[in-house]
């Protein structure tokens, strides 16, 4: 009788053995939501730049039909790609040539809460050749 009660005791876990348990599963578990987490944001900020350099690229394609010739720098807001975006060009006179222009293309997301444009993206150079008169 006494060997059934000494085998009846030693089954199962003690209450420290499951709270050590839950506390080793509790820290994997933060850890692996913070690596998770971490991984949402890369591909996010990912995401962001990707559309951001594709509404650059739609800018500088617009400005090759429209055969525009910039001076200085301007900017403007647009919608594409499903977000609100501000577009910031500025044009750089080259100095072996009056008739070509550098122009760098810095497109960043417009914030929704702020309604402002947050930091810039992505920037795209191109040149351009005035248009024949």
């Amino acid at each position: 009788m006494n060997s059934e009660k000494k085998s009846m005791r030693q089954s199962g876990f003690t209450l420290i053995e499951v709270m050590v348990a839950l506390a080793i599963f509790a820290v994997a578990a933060v850890a692996l939501m913070r690596t998770g987490m971490s991984y949402v944001n890369a591909v996010e900020g990912l995401e962001t730049r990707t559309l951001a350099h594709f509404v650059a690229m739609n800018e500088a394609a617009n400005m090759t039909l429209t055969q525009a010739w910039l001076d200085g720098s301007a900017e403007h807001n647009v919608e594409e790609q499903g977000r609100h975006w501000q577009i910031a060009t500025q044009a750089f006179p080259i100095a072996q040539t009056a008739n070509v222009r550098r122009v760098e293309i810095t497109v960043s997301p417009i914030i929704p809460e702020t309604d402002k444009p947050g930091d810039a993206v992505t920037t795209l150079v191109v040149f351009i050749h005035r248009p024949a008169a």
